[in-house]
């Protein structure tokens, strides 16, 4: 079995308010942590809080297909890892719902004998799901 390991974590919806306590840990233990992530108070709170640092969405170009794009960072994802690195991958939300990447990566890193897990993160869902909860009823009649 490779040394290397991945953890994959979400970051929240809402900044880095939502970073759990789990997936701080592993972003500031990880020896390189690859993010894409939605706003730039994350991004800068990631890279002071990890040991080297590359954001994904340096991948997306004008015109280049999603698959493609979501291939280049899972390579990003691969590459420190079959070299032996504690990979963190981050990703805005929860890293398990539309995050193509994430799921792959898993995948790939497992069939290739490298430990690797998913972390859960707070999705839009969860926000969603809480803001209906403080709606007041409203009876027609």
């Amino acid at each position: 079995m490779a040394s290397g390991s991945l953890t994959v974590v979400g970051t929240g919806v809402r900044s880095i308010s939502q970073i759990t306590p789990e997936a701080r840990e592993a972003i500031e233990s990880a020896e390189v942590v690859l993010y894409g992530v939605a706003d730039p108070v994350t991004a800068e709170w990631i890279r002071t809080h990890s040991q080297r640092s590359q954001s994904l969405a340096d991948f997306y170009e004008v015109g280049l297909a999603r698959p493609v794009v979501y291939q280049k960072m899972v390579d990003a994802i691969m590459e420190p890892l079959r070299s032996g690195k504690r990979v963190c991958a981050a990703f805005y939300g929860h890293p398990g719902f539309f995050v193509t990447p994430s799921h792959k990566a898993v995948r790939l890193a497992r069939a290739e004998g490298i430990e690797a897990r998913m972390l859960p993160g707070i999705c839009a869902l969860d926000s969603l799901s809480a803001d209906l909860v403080l709606q007041p009823v409203v009876h027609v009649t």
